[in-house]
């Protein structure tokens, strides 16, 4: 008896414990699926948000174009080359090993405006207009569980979605720019090329302000930014001829001038800063960063352009760089070497470069615009701004021909600093 007894309590407790380790089992599981589901969530968020970063970046770059430099741009056409390369940015990603499930279109999750500052939050705004915009923002909803079994499983099984990423991002374009500086592997996209702002004596009619800011200059370039490639013919957007130092003649016949950024007019350093830019090693002598907001900026200057730097220009042609204005040059005498007092940067993209017989060079280059990392960039508004009431910014946004009701001091039309902001 004693026997059958202990048998028949073995087996009840058998029968005890195989539930409880199965029950055991489970909660573990179920423990281990939430963390993969979270670790899973997490991967996937981060990759979900970069894809969608560089699609707001990328059609913030479609917005910094030459024509903005027309009499009047289209900004309907920017928009759709926006939103096309914002798409096309998104098919180039993936994220978990598959496509982004989104769709960008104009006016639903891909919108345009501008940021304004809103006194009651004390950060800026987000505004949609067509108006001139400088913000992109892209705003993305649940694009799918994109196959991970454990959120597909949870979502099936409570009827939710808590498995999907759907991040918002927005990206802005500033011209508010105080100077340039360059980071440790990032040079400044210019020139180290000077070009005469004005001549007050009347020598010179082949300065940027009559040619440019006035459109005195003749138009027959153009650029296609589709192929890239510079052809004869209008674009709406003059051009001015730069010469260099003629073979017998002073420092002061040229309206350009090559400057002195460390290279010491040293033929192969001068070459090397054409083809890629300033370093932060060539403004050593300049602190590390060249800024004109305190005033116009001393630097050594020569009209000589050689044939291997003339050859670098050719190299560039089409490409669009930051070029340096001065309206005052400081002779040597007895030396085709000076001064220029540089007071501003422009956009300049090099359409022709031609040797003449009795000058050393000739370029003819078109105002452009670009963007770059390394500009600085101002303060755009003061106190005055942050306290106007968030509903009369809003209105003053939609009237034509203001911008949010925003001072704008130090606005360079063709220079900006795209980041993202939000």
């Amino acid at each position: 008896m004693q026997r059958h007894q202990t048998i028949r309590t073995a087996r009840n407790r058998r029968g005890v414990i195989t539930p409880l380790a199965a029950l055991v089992l489970l909660v573990v599981m179920a423990g281990i699926a939430l963390i993969v589901n979270r670790l899973w969530l997490d991967a996937a968020s981060l990759e979900v948000t970069t894809c969608v970063e560089t699609a707001a970046l990328a059609a913030g770059h479609e917005m910094v174009s030459d024509e903005l430099l027309k009499e009047k741009p289209d900004y309907q056409s920017l928009m759709q080359r926006a939103e096309r390369s914002a798409n096309q940015a998104l098919k180039l990603n993936s994220v978990a090993g598959q496509q982004v499930g989104i769709n960008l279109t104009k006016g639903e999750n891909l919108l345009f405006g501008k940021s304004v500052p809103v006194v009651e939050t004390g950060i800026r705004r987000f505004l949609q207009t067509d108006h001139e915009p400088t913000s992109i923002q892209i705003q993305t909803k649940s694009p799918g569980r994109i196959a991970n079994p454990v959120a597909e499983f949870l979502s099936d099984l409570t009827r939710s979605h808590a498995g999907s990423t759907g991040p918002q991002i927005q990206a802005t374009l500033d011209n508010h720019v105080r100077g340039v500086r360059p980071f440790e592997n990032v040079a400044v996209p210019a020139y180290p090329l000077g070009i005469l702002k004005n001549d007050p004596t009347g020598k010179h009619t082949q300065t940027w302000e009559l040619q440019i800011d006035q459109k005195q200059g003749k138009d027959e370039y153009r650029y296609d930014p589709k192929t890239k490639t510079v052809s004869k013919g209008q674009d709406g957007i003059p051009e001015i001829i730069l010469t260099g130092k003629p073979r017998r003649g002073d420092i002061s016949d040229a309206n350009m001038q090559i400057l002195n950024f460390g290279s010491r007019f040293k033929t192969n350093i001068v070459t090397r800063q054409i083809l890629t830019g300033l370093t932060r090693k060539n403004l050593k002598h300049f602190q590390g960063e060249l800024l004109f907001d305190a005033g116009p900026l001393p630097v050594k200057c020569s009209p000589n352009i050689e044939n291997g730097e003339q050859d670098a220009f050719q190299e560039m042609i089409g490409q669009c760089r930051i070029c340096f204005l001065y309206d005052q040059l400081e002779t040597q005498s007895g030396s085709y070497e000076g001064t220029a007092l540089c007071t501003n940067l422009v956009g300049g993209r090099i359409m022709s470069v031609q040797r003449l017989e009795n000058q050393a060079c000739e370029i003819i280059l078109q105002p452009g615009v670009l963007s770059s990392r390394a500009v600085v960039l101002a303060v755009p508004e003061d106190k005055a701004n942050l306290n106007q009431p968030v509903q009369q910014i809003k209105q003053t946004a939609n009237q034509a021909g203001q911008t949010a009701g925003l001072k704008k001091p130090h606005q360079n039309k063709y220079i900006y600093k795209l980041f993202l902001t939000q």
